[in-house]
């Protein structure tokens, strides 16, 4: 008999804990070796790799091959095994959260960092393709960051990629199909049965990825009610980074189109290259290299990855061209206008190094919040805000500046609760769990239950924590609105909810808790008082309020 989900809690020598993840037809546990008392990640698989022979035997040879992926930027599979007929994988835990997660979670992201974490996905890519193994499922979900870089930015992130499983032999039979969501990484080959599949599809997924880490947004977008594997979704070109986000260099715009071109021929022919051309992008940023000459001389004179859309011949015409161009000995080769230029160089320079006044650094951020990017809303916080509050910490602009980060930090975790909610992910932290649970209370008509739930999170939140305070914040206003709120009762829910408090506030009375009948007597009269619906509940709240004795 199959143990199912809910009594499983061994499975061969692992003592299974807390679900991390579920996947269609597969779940993933946090698990530990009983004898060795090291801890794995244990991913139950689909029942056919357990039912006969075949799938058994199967399943043992694709364990081998995953084993041999030892490298630092992929999770160590240990090996599979059967306990009954639960089939099982035993892999590396890593202690973190999925690039799925981060990119939810963060309004925007630096390109650098993007840079970073694309240099090791290829590191990790092309040490599986020299195996002969291809992902062919590569999504944000697959990719999982671990370290430092997760608490503190300026510290580096550590990539490593799961869910290698599908391999060009094993297409047919994933271990389980991936969500619509992530179907949106997949090359258009692989919705054609009797296309070729290689590295350059786990190109593609990457180049998507790297698109909508830098964008915001998927290349090839699913319309509403249109059919994944329709062509259609790949006859439109999708916008250029630069286009949307303005601060990607071109040269990591341009590989990232590369990457994503529909034509496997046109991409960038493998995972070494895709990381060679990372490295050249980094390398021309720093150098301020402009487009012709990196068209004339590519990667420090050798052949570039990077198609720059500049034919090498006329690069060297109009560079050449520049090189002739005016009278022998001009004015701007002369020593004397040389240092006057230096002069003012070093003078622009030390000014633009000058420390920004309180004044400067409120007035610029106060501007950037006329905007309705988001993009320009974290540049006000991070740039302005944040240090005049570090700086000037008793200025009159301080409480100015903290009231325009509050705001913010709540946009942002209103944002990220909305997100979660949409694509059914867990809650990373108890603010959110609560305002999800009260939320979800007023939405059923329970303004009472969702107040006490409210108050819940102004007692047990810190202020003074940066991810606890959007929410104790957001509970502070909620329950003002609902003080001024008046309600009109159109669900039964509501009357109920409003019988059932009332019935606690009575029994608070009765054990002589008086602060808390008070408190639950005063709720109904705020929210109720003036329903016509709840007049009796009413009067009974205004009876048991005069009833307790006076403080």
């Amino acid at each position: 008999m199959k143990k199912t989900m809910v009594t499983l809690s061994r499975l061969g020598p692992f003592a299974l804990e807390n679900r991390l993840d579920r996947r269609h037809d597969t779940e993933i546990f946090r698990a530990v070796h009983l004898k060795q008392h090291r801890q794995a990640a244990i991913q139950i698989l689909p029942a056919r790799y357990a039912a006969d022979p075949v799938g058994r035997k199967q399943l043992q040879a694709r364990s081998e091959l995953l084993k041999k992926l030892n490298h630092p930027n992929i999770v160590r599979c240990y090996g599979a095994g059967i306990d009954e007929s639960t089939a099982f994988l035993a892999m590396e835990l890593v202690e973190g959260e999925s690039l799925a997660q981060y990119m939810d979670d963060r309004m925007s992201m630096m390109w650098g960092v993007i840079l970073d974490i694309a240099q090791q996905i290829c590191a990790g890519m092309e040490f599986a393709h020299s195996r002969g193994i291809c992902h062919l499922r590569l999504n944000p979900c697959c990719v999982l960051l671990a370290g430092e870089g997760l608490k503190h930015p300026d510290l580096p992130l550590e990539v490593k990629l799961t869910n290698f499983w599908a391999g060009v032999a094993w297409r047919k039979e994933p271990v389980s199909e991936p969500t619509v969501e992530n179907q949106q990484y997949l090359a258009p080959e692989q919705f054609d049965p009797d296309a070729e599949l290689d590295a350059r599809t786990d190109i593609f997924s990457l180049g998507c990825i790297m698109y909508r880490a830098l964008s915001g947004n998927v290349p090839f977008p699913l319309a509403e009610g249109a059919d994944i594997k329709s062509p259609e979704r790949f006859a439109t070109v999708p916008p250029r980074i630069g286009s949307l986000a303005l601060d990607c260099p071109i040269w990591l715009d341009r590989l990232v189109m590369q990457m994503i071109d529909v034509d496997p021929a046109k991409r960038v022919a493998s995972m070494e290259a895709v990381a060679s051309a990372l490295r050249e992008t980094r390398t021309a940023v720093a150098a301020g290299t402009s487009s012709l000459e990196h068209a004339v001389v590519g990667n420090a004179g050798r052949n570039s990855s990077i198609e720059t859309g500049a034919d090498k011949k006329d690069a060297k015409r109009l560079l050449k061209k520049k090189e002739a161009k005016g009278p022998a000995g001009p004015i701007y080769e002369r020593p004397w206008f040389l240092v006057v230029c230096l002069l003012l160089i070093l003078g622009t320079i030390g000014y633009a190094f000058m420390p920004l006044s309180e004044q400067q650094l409120f007035d610029r951020g106060a501007k950037l919040m006329e905007s309705t990017q988001d993009t320009d809303w974290k540049v006000a916080e991070e740039t302005y805000f944040l240090p005049l509050i570090e700086k000037y910490p008793d200025s009159p602009h301080a409480a100015e500046a903290q009231a325009f980060v509050d705001k913010i930090w709540i946009h942002d975790a209103e944002t990220r609760l909305w997100r979660k909610g949409q694509l059914g992910r867990d809650y990373s932290n108890e603010g959110e769990r609560w305002l999800a649970g009260a939320r979800k209370l007023n939405d059923l008509g329970n303004q009472l239950g969702a107040w006490s739930q409210y108050e819940v999170m102004v007692a047990q939140l810190n202020p003074d924590s940066p991810e606890e305070r959007p929410y104790y914040l957001i509970a502070q206003q909620e329950i003002e609105a609902l003080k001024q709120r008046k309600i009109v009762v159109t669900d039964h829910v509501e009357v109920a909810s409003v019988n059932d408090f009332l019935a606690r506030a009575d029994k608070a009375a009765e054990k002589g808790e008086t602060e808390q009948a008070r408190l639950i007597y005063r709720r109904i009269l705020s929210l109720y008082d003036g329903t016509s619906q709840l007049y009796d509940q009413v009067q009974s709240a205004r009876e048991g309020l005069a009833n307790l004795p006076s403080k």
